[in-house]
């Protein structure tokens, strides 16, 4: 819910263009592991500002707020630095393969 609201704030209020990871977060479609290690990127990096005015603002939002929206907000952080962990573990133990595309 989070991107889909960030999606809808950035085409109204305008930011970056390349919104591709974002639509794909909204839309619920499957991300691959480099869209993941983006994400974790984004919040290992990424300060929220919930003090600026403009947080949670649907109609003046700041553009930190449309930012954190896109990436899913605190539900898409967890849920990414989780997943990232479960597929290193499965790495190191072999539970998970990953085959090479043709």
């Amino acid at each position: 819910m989070a991107a889909r609201r960030g999606v809808a704030l950035h085409k109204k209020f305008g930011g970056g263009k390349n919104l591709t990871l974002a639509e794909a977060i909204a839309q619920q479609k499957p991300l691959t592991l480099e869209d993941i290690n983006t994400m974790v990127d984004f919040f290992e990096k990424f300060k929220p500002d919930m003090d600026d005015p403009g947080w949670y603002n649907p109609e003046r939002p700041s553009v930190g707020w449309i930012r954190w929206s896109l990436m899913g907000d605190q539900s898409g952080k967890m849920w990414s630095i989780e997943t990232k962990k479960m597929v290193e573990e499965g790495l190191k133990d072999k539970s998970i393969k990953i085959k090479a595309l043709e």
